[in-house]
């Protein structure tokens, strides 16, 4: 077996959407900025900020001994610390619309449902590798995870963060269908989490809204449904080689959050069909390499941790764009990478940091030839020692 070494390809894909993120959320700020703030790079400035943070991250967690994410202790610790936080947004977060979901960091917010996310990838990843068929087990094996893991759920749901919550529940189910759990647990889970989303939705009237004008879109085009009709013009109105960067009209106070869950409508309108099929290709080599760096591994810990930190980038891209072109309802996530926003850069940082560090500390065989060509160089140098 031989030693890998950084992946390449994914610091190269990484590298490309952060640059193509910093250069679109100044594109896409600037009028907001100076309408609300008085400066053209309010936003921009500080996005730069996030985005040295979160190389940083990348640096750090790629560098950091692998040893540190399979510590007994570590996931557990992470998960406590998680729901510690979550707890408390209520006396001391700040609200937003209705909705205690940051911390109020006074150089940006912080959303700690990002932290509990990470926490949850790296727990259910060391359960699912380590339990293995006991997990078959609904009662001593499955149940005292679930409870874990509906905690923070349960917190998350009443912040209300629906969309952070059902991207949780995606995140680690595709990681618990290629575990020991039976299929019929995982399908069971769904079916009980429907009926909570469901009286969720209709309990809290802003959720309901966004489901009823997204199905009822064109019914009400300058009301409900304004900010998709306006992100779907600004596609549109890209064609195939975009307008040119900076020359985007929906950025003029057209499109609310056009440099945070809309940026990609944006990017379609200055840089057209192009620029988005550019975007959406990186995160499916994102997707690629992920997958690589899992098939890799030699110990299924590393198998199911690259797995759901792959999916937390990937699904979150996929999901974005399909919200941005209609296919979803709005659901508030961000562009990983793109999107302006702290919290989100800096944990999709130390998500692709820690792919690194399993990509590096991952082995692949050495083809014949060249073990051959190695044992036959090792017996010489024992007969001229």
């Amino acid at each position: 077996m031989k030693k890998r070494t950084n992946d390449i390809v994914l610091v190269a894909t990484v590298t490309i959407l952060l640059t193509i993120g910093l250069i679109m959320v100044f594109s896409a700020s600037a009028i907001v900025a100076q309408e609300r703030h008085g400066s053209l790079i309010y936003f921009v400035q500080k996005q730069v900020l996030w985005g040295f943070l979160c190389i940083l991250s990348i640096f750090v967690f790629s560098r950091l001994k692998f040893q540190v994410y399979t510590r007994r202790p570590l996931p557990l610790f992470m998960v406590l610390i998680s729901l510690i936080l979550l707890a408390g947004l209520f006396p001391a977060g700040e609200t937003v619309n209705g909705a205690r979901r940051w911390y109020d960091l006074k150089i940006g917010s912080f959303q700690p449902s990002e932290a509990a996310k990470l926490a949850l990838i790296i727990y259910f990843a060391d359960i699912f590798s380590r339990k293995g068929n006991q997990l078959r087990d609904w009662k001593k094996g499955l149940l005292p995870h679930v409870i874990v893991f509906t905690s923070i759920i349960a917190f998350i749901f009443m912040q209300p963060d629906l969309s952070s919550a059902l991207m949780i529940v995606l995140i680690i189910g595709s990681m618990a269908l290629l575990s020991a759990i039976r299929f019929k647990h995982v399908l069971a889970g769904f079916f009980i989490l429907l009926p909570a989303l469901l009286i969720k939705m209709y309990t809290n009237g802003y959720q309901f809204n966004r489901i009823f004008s997204w199905w009822n879109n064109w019914n009400n085009p300058l009301g409900s449904g304004y900010q998709i009709k306006q992100s779907l013009i600004g596609l549109g109105a890209g064609g195939f080689m975009g307008s040119g960067l900076g020359t985007s009209k929906q950025k003029y106070l057209f499109l609310p959050d056009s440099h945070t869950d809309f940026i990609f409508s944006i990017l379609g309108e200055e840089f057209g069909f192009i620029g988005t099929s550019l975007v959406l290709l990186l995160f499916m080599v994102i997707l690629w390499r992920g997958i690589m760096i899992a098939r890799r591994q030699t110990n299924p810990f590393g198998q199911y941790l690259a797995i759901g930190l792959t999916m937390n980038i990937v699904l979150y891209g996929l999901i974005n764009i399909a919200v941005v072109s209609m296919v979803f309802p709005t659901t508030g996530l961000p562009m990983p990478f793109l999107s302006y926003g702290g919290t989100s850069l800096l944990f999709s940082g130390i998500t692709v940091g820690i792919l690194l560090n399993l990509s590096r500390n991952s082995s692949e065989p050495v083809p014949a030839v060249e073990m051959d060509r190695r044992q036959m160089i090792h017996k010489k140098l024992m007969i001229s020692g």
